[in-house]
């Protein structure tokens, strides 16, 4: 959409309709994916990840050059004790450049080589351990029972920041910063499957808890969960005995964790899934630092999970990856004791096909720029492997805060000949996947993500850099779906507003309006002469038309307010309620 002020503009309208049916269709382009690793990783696919190596991510801007930097851990995949090296992937403009040797090797221990020496490592978290405003990361290892202190333990790297001439410096191994852990009186090798990093003291400085794993390790050295307290100074301390029981800390077969204030007491609280569930330990409030509440949401036989709001009403939701069905679940209030009132378990809704069992890490975040939270889930099991199964990509498609929304796996056909879960990615691209981030590898406003699978690790970039407008809400009846994105809404930039999940041969009238409540007037002579303005279309089963767009001149930045409504027997269809926000 082109605006100039006092100039005629142009609105493509693309009706993406089939004849199956208008709650079940496919072809929904809701956004698009290109696989541009060959021009953004400057390292082999298989260099990364492969099927004798499992990868875990953790993104963030190391050297403050405005792109996110890779983070990539590694070990032999599965239950097992095989060590690998990690991998530093620098981006610059927009190009993951391996420069682990250069800035991950160096260490404060002798013989130590940083990322170059091999670990067992399963998860890593990208955080400022020590307030000095650089991104600093920390690995977690699992099964080196046995191994020296610094081979067995997480490890933080820190943030060497830059000397006097500007030049960036690199990552340190810190060995001290890590305290030696123990059973009763005897050391022993941490087995932490998850990481998590948050402030859980209330002292504003990010505190780490670590998820055991349980699994292979020796007699009488099960650890369980570890909460390691800041000291304000990026140097931790064991304090799990004196803020934590010991049923709270007991995983058995723990995977992943998060720091998260679910109940929004002001106090960060702990999800970790373990052993089939998913564990809520809530922070006492009257005692921050102190934990006196354990929750066990809903869900089946869950061994991940991701956090995220997906309705938007400000309350953080749960993901999980179940042996079974996947599902999630929304946080809709909170009791008289202060745990969160859990939704049902939803599971997604599939078109075609479904869910292919056991799922691993997943993340969810706003792909296609609306607003909405998307789910993207791996599915290579931290156990028992197989590469056999594939990623899902799940839309959100919006609707009324806080309601229970149902995600969706999109697809182009019943065929699993056709794109999956987004346009661009084929059954090829998503099977076997260890670990999904989602980053902006190019800055250019929409998110993009790296992928680590049995086959080798790959960067798939949104396409187009598209902006997409903001769905403000649903009211129904029907479940039309109306986007508008593309370049922007300014001087020069083309978007497209796109209408989807309609009866075919039908007829829409666009409503649009200056205030939140769109007044249909008549179209005059092809052109929509003043605000408010609408619009009648004939869809067959697929269509596009144009719509010339007088705009006032002196309006400045402003908001256009956009509604489709179908007429549908003695009733009629509305969609969503899109808010296409103008600049000069």
């Amino acid at each position: 959409m082109q605006f100039r002020t006092g100039v005629v503009s142009v609105i493509t309208i693309a009706a993406a309709l089939m004849a199956e049916s208008a709650h079940a269709q496919f072809n929904n382009q809701w956004v698009s994916f290109s696989n541009q690793t060959a021009s953004r990783m400057n390292i082999a696919p298989t260099q990364v990840s492969s099927n004798n190596d499992e990868v875990d991510f953790g993104i963030g801007d190391l050297d403050k050059n405005g792109y996110p930097d890779v983070v990539a851990v590694r070990k032999q995949p599965n239950t097992s004790p095989g060590k690998r090296t990690n991998i530093l992937l620098m981006n610059y403009n927009g190009v993951l450049t391996n420069k682990t040797a250069e800035f991950a090797s160096a260490t404060d221990v002798p013989g130590d080589n940083g990322f170059l020496t091999p670990t067992n490592d399963r998860d890593v978290v990208v955080v400022d351990v020590d307030g000095d405003g650089w991104l600093d990361f920390v690995t977690t290892i699992v099964i080196s029972f046995g191994d020296p202190k610094h081979i067995n333990h997480p490890r933080v790297y820190r943030n060497l920041g830059n000397d006097v001439n500007g030049n960036w410096l690199g990552m340190k191994f810190e060995n001290g910063r890590i305290p030696q852990l123990f059973v009763g009186a005897t050391p022993t090798g941490a087995n932490a499957c998850g990481i998590a990093a948050g402030d859980l003291t209330g002292d504003g400085w990010p505190d780490l808890y670590l998820v055991d794993y349980d699994n292979g390790e020796p007699a009488n050295q099960d650890l369980g969960d570890r909460l390691l307290v800041n000291d304000g100074n990026g140097f931790f301390t064991d304090e799990t005995s004196s803020r934590m029981t010991p049923q709270q800390t007991s995983s058995a077969f723990g995977t992943a964790g998060h720091i998260v204030d679910l109940n929004l007491d002001g106090a960060n609280d702990i999800v970790r899934s373990q052993n089939g569930s998913t564990t809520v330990i809530y922070n006492n409030p009257n005692n921050v630092g102190h934990f006196n509440l354990m929750q066990t949401p809903p869900s089946g036989a869950a061994y991940h999970v991701g956090v995220g709001d997906l309705n938007n009403d400000g309350r953080i939701d749960l993901a999980m990856g179940d042996d079974g069905s996947d599902n999630y679940t929304y946080n809709t209030g909170v009791d008289a004791l202060g745990r969160v009132i859990w939704g049902p378990s939803k599971q997604y809704q599939f078109l075609a096909g479904g869910d292919d069992g056991f799922g691993n890490q997943m993340i969810l975040e706003d792909f296609n720029g609306d607003g909405w939270r998307d789910v993207i889930q791996t599915d290579v099991d931290v156990d028992i492997g197989g590469c056999s199964r594939r990623t899902h990509v799940y839309h959100n498609p919006g609707g009324a805060v806080g309601a229970q929304i149902t995600l969706k796996e999109e697809r182009e056909s019943a065929s699993n000949a056709g794109w999956l879960g987004a346009v661009g990615l084929k059954s090829n691209d998503l099977t076997g996947g260890y670990n999904v981030m989602a980053l902006d590898i190019d800055v250019d406003g929409d998110l993009d993500f790296i992928l680590g699978r049995c086959n080798g690790t790959f960067v798939w970039v949104n396409d187009g850099g598209d902006i997409c407008q903001q769905s403000v809400g649903f009211q129904g009846p029907g479940d039309a779906t109306l986007t508008c994105c593309g370049t922007g809404l300014g001087t020069g930039q083309t978007s497209t507003l796109s209408l989807s999940r309609v009866q075919p041969n039908s007829v829409a009238v666009l409503f649009a309006s200056l205030s939140s409540s769109p007044i249909a007037l008549p179209q005059t002579g092809g052109t929509l002469a003043a605000f408010p303005i609408a619009l009648t279309l004939s869809l067959p089963t697929s269509a596009t038309g144009t719509l010339d767009l007088p705009v006032p001149g002196g309006f400045g930045a402003f908001s256009l307010y956009t509604q489709f409504v179908t007429p549908n027997g003695a009733g009629y269809e509305m969609s969503d309620c899109v808010r296409l926000d103008f600049q000069p």
